[in-house]
């Protein structure tokens, strides 16, 4: 780069433009925009035409002003002939802010160009939510080191082509072009991490490419501010030599919007940039220096790629807006999709304040702002979040009528966050406003999803659903549509719909998620299937649907999908795994899912799994203090499934008033479940089995309750359950033709489908049931020795769940037996084995004996 003496400043502190434009720089004029304060350029032929489209331009819009005014006093015009009115005029303000350089190229390039153009002017400009002269992103020292960077890699570019000898191979451009797209889309980083990247194995330059670099940065410090001066044109005219290319690349964008920036600043302006520029280097040359070798292997780089991109930035960094955004955009997508690569809570607080503060006005990043204090279940600042995303400026509101249609949005988050926290009444009260406001600005959307929440908050409602499955005449409404069946599906599971009508339903629904590429729903389907053949006791099949989603390949451009779906299937995988005695198997699990699903609210489904089946492992070992503390943890997660294991613990305990006091409690709820009322009521017709006062009709009638529930509900193996407790009624009532009958029927169910636990009690109630029927000695000599291999399993059933009591039981009833079978050696065999069994886990004399 050659060096030359500072350019002379004109009366406004800018640096002189060279008049000679060639054609090419037409394109570039088609992005520059005008403002009505500003000096206009020198010709004065283009002057004069942007001046009477301007003041033509603001007559028109000041005739739609007094328009508005008229109609705002005007109180009986409709509500929809305002919003179009101000979405002209908003139309017309926005066509005021850019102006084409050249009316001849504008009129070549048509409307198709100039549909293109759109977004990129778009995008440069912070959204002009104040009303005021828009401002343009701040150039930056680490700004002005990519475009050295692209800069000399131009220049190396052309003299390898030049200079055979000079090995500059396509590795080393695609490594820089990687490079280069990491450095326009992260923010600013400290020169130390620049260099780190510039030498690190996975985007390290070439080492005449680096060598250059660092040449012209020193001379940047001792040649002083003319390297300023002269980027104008180089900026310019690396432009116009890749005319081409640098129409529509990043790389062009990206040194467009530096080009325009220097035209703006002034000379106040260019000395601060300097002095920071400085500053930063030699603060960036002296980290270096300390550690000399900054990233000595790829393991380290790809750490900082992951970790460390959004440093901590010195006070000259500035966040752009295409920065802003990307990052915004990133980090909501990882939220929704795969909350474990997103950053933590504190770092991406961290860096939302940093937008915030370079851009107060993007309402974005207030809005994943209350996200991520969703996260943390910090309710001050998500409700102080929320407020400030949907702020808008009341003063210079003609300009932001179009704003006014999302302020439903704001009650419906509003609504979501306060449902979040259990706050029903409130929630209910913002959504009402939400349904308002969505209604006076006919956004079907916002009803759709504002319905969708009214039916999970109020129960009264749960059939409005069918109206959201018929309104399907809008593809944008298929995301909600998909959703509405989802729930109604839960609905009328809870309800007694036939199943398979259900699965039917759900099916669509999976054919329409597969059809537009919706993964998250696709998974909530499949873990949705999943629970409903666990509510009707097909917890094989449950499992297999778990499975099948666990190992489905679910990426989207990409990124793996890690959302509620996996986290409701590692649940599901959890409890069944623990009901298979397999404890082990599932805390590894349970710990897998800890670190994939570490934050609220997907962190409330593990947590509620993991208190209850650290209460179900603890009742089995009999160890009552540490079942109790489950049971009240698990109470703040889910209140009826605590109350139900309280109730459990208590029989479990012969604690028969606190159970009875549980039960009753949870039996008067009528917001409870059909599954859990059949699993309230089952363990009532245990408690009146432990009342001496009870009679065997009463505890008969409950049990045909239970029955009753359980059929109208498709609960096949609480039915299982049901019957399996008749048998042991009709056995204590000396009836064992029946009993054996009864045992029977729910035997295959619960062998198929059950944990091991019901299996060994099954099992030993078949046994019962089986020599109760013969009433001859020989006979049931004859058909224990059948009988002790299913004896036996139960036993290691048992003892697999640390079980011990009921080992006990099994030895007693064989010890026994064989007593009264006069067979003393078998006898003294199972005397021996319940004494060793004691010994080791000594139990009080009250708790044996129990069908519980």
């Amino acid at each position: 780069m050659n060096t030359t003496r500072p350019k002379q400043q004109n009366s406004q502190g800018r640096a002189p433009q060279s008049t000679k434009r060639t054609s090419e720089e037409v394109n570039i004029g088609d992005v520059v925009p005008v403002y009505n304060d500003s000096k206009k350029r020198k010709n004065q032929q283009e002057e004069n035409g942007t001046a009477l489209f301007n003041r033509y331009r603001v007559n028109e819009l000041e005739k739609l002003q007094w328009k508005m005014h008229q109609m705002q006093q005007n109180s009986g015009q409709a509500q929809l002939g305002l919003e179009s009115t101000f979405e002209e005029a908003n139309a017309d303000c926005s066509q005021l802010v850019f102006v084409c350089v050249d009316k001849e190229a504008a009129q070549t390039a048509g409307p198709a160009m100039s549909a293109k153009k759109e977004p990129e002017t778009i995008g440069f400009w912070l959204p002009n939510q104040s009303g005021s002269t828009p401002k343009m992103d701040i150039l930056t020292p680490h700004k002005l080191a990519v475009v050295f960077l692209i800069q000399e890699y131009l220049s190396l570019k052309k003299t390898a082509e030049d200079t055979p000898q000079l090995e500059f191979t396509a590795r080393d451009r695609r490594k820089f072009c990687m490079l280069l797209l990491k450095l326009i889309q992260y923010p600013d980083m400290a020169y130390k991490d620049l260099y780190g990247l510039l030498t690190s194995p996975v985007y390290g330059i070439h080492r005449a490419h680096l060598e250059e670099f660092e040449k012209l940065m020193k001379m940047l410090k001792t040649v002083g501010i003319e390297i300023l001066f002269d980027l104008y044109t180089v900026i310019e005219k690396l432009i116009t030599d890749n005319a081409s290319s640098y129409q529509i690349g990043i790389v062009g964008l990206y040194l467009r919007r530096v080009f325009v920036t220097l035209d703006k600043m002034n000379f106040p302006e260019f000395m601060a940039l300097y002095k920071n520029s400085v500053a930063y280097y030699e603060k960036g040359v002296r980290a270096v220096q300390i550690s000399s070798s900054a990233f000595s292997n790829s393991e380290s780089f790809m750490k900082l790629e992951a970790q460390t991109v959004y440093k901590d930035r010195n006070s000259s960094s500035k966040w752009s807006t295409k920065q802003a955004e990307l990052f915004v955009a990133q980090q909501s997508t990882l939220l929704q999709s795969n909350e474990m690569d997103a950053l933590k809570p504190k770092e991406m607080q961290t860096r939302l304040n940093e937008i915030v503060h370079d851009h107060p006005l993007y309402s974005q990043a207030y809005f994943l702002s209350y996200l991520n204090s969703v996260r943390v279940r910090d309710f001050f600042n998500a409700v102080d979040a929320l407020h400030r995303s949907f702020d808008r400026n009341t003063l210079n509101s003609m300009a932001l009528a179009q704003d006014n249609k999302e302020y439903q949005y704001s009650a419906l988050n509003l609504a979501i966050l306060h449902a979040q926290f259990n706050h029903n009444e409130e929630a209910l009260a913002s959504l009402k406003e939400c349904i308002m406001l969505a209604q006076e600005n006919s956004d079907k959307i916002c009803l759709q999803l504002a319905h969708a929440w009214l039916c999970l908050l109020d129960s009264s409602k749960p059939h409005f659903s069918e109206k959201n499955i018929a309104n399907k005449e809008l593809i944008t409404l298929v995301h909600s549509i998909s959703l509405g069946i989802q729930s109604l599906v839960k609905s009328s599971a809870a309800t007694g719909y036939t199943p398979a009508k259900l699965f039917e339903v759900l099916l669509k629904s999976d054919i329409l998620n597969c059809q537009t590429s919706m993964i998250d729903l696709i998974a909530n389907g499949i873990a949705e299937r999943a629970a409903l053949w666990a509510m009707y006791g097909k917890n094989e099949v449950s499992s297999l649907c778990s499975q099948l989603l666990l190992n489905s390949d679910l990426k989207s451009l990409g990124t793996t999908y890690n959302g509620e779906g996996i986290c409701q299937a590692l649940c599901s995988l959890i409890i069944w795994l623990a009901l298979q005695g397999e404890f082990h198997l599932a805390l590894i699990v349970l710990k897998h899912t800890r670190e994939r699903f570490p934050r609220y609210p997907l962190s409330k489904s593990w947590m509620t799994v993991d208190h209850f089946i650290s209460s179900m492992q603890a009742i089995f070992r009999a160890e009552w203090t540490d079942a109790s503390n489950a049971c009240y943890q698990l109470y703040t997660l889910d209140k009826h499934l605590s109350l139900l294991q309280r109730a459990r613990l208590a029989l479990a305990r012969l604690n028969v008033k606190s159970a009875d006091l549980l039960l009753r409690k949870l039996l008067d709820d009528d917001t409870i479940e059909p599954l859990t009322r059949t699993r309230a009521l089952l363990l009532t017709a245990h408690l009146l089995t432990l009342t001496p006062a009870t009679t065997k009709m009463e505890v008969v009638n409950v049990l045909n309750e239970a029955l009753a529930i359980a059929n109208k509900n498709y609960l096949d193996y609480e039915k299982a359950l049901i019957e399996m407790h008749f048998a042991h009624v009709l056995l204590t009532m000396k009836l064992p033709h029946q009993a054996l009958k009864s045992v029977r029927t729910c035997l295959e169910n619960i062998l198929a489908n059950g944990g091991i636990y019901d299996k060994a009690k099954v099992l030993f109630l078949f046994v019962k049931c089986i020599l109760a029927v013969e009433q001859s000695p020989a006979n049931k000599i004859a058909k224990i020795g059948k009988c002790v291999p299913m004896l036996e399993q139960a036993v290691e059933h048992f003892q697999k769940l640390e079980c011990y009591v009921k080992v006990k039981d099994v030895y007693i009833f064989l010890a026994t037996f064989y007593n009264d079978m006069e067979m003393p050696e078998e006898r003294n065999k199972y005397a021996y084995k319940y004494r060793q069994i004691e010994e080791q886990y000594p139990t009080a004399r009250e708790y044996l004996d129990l069908f519980f």
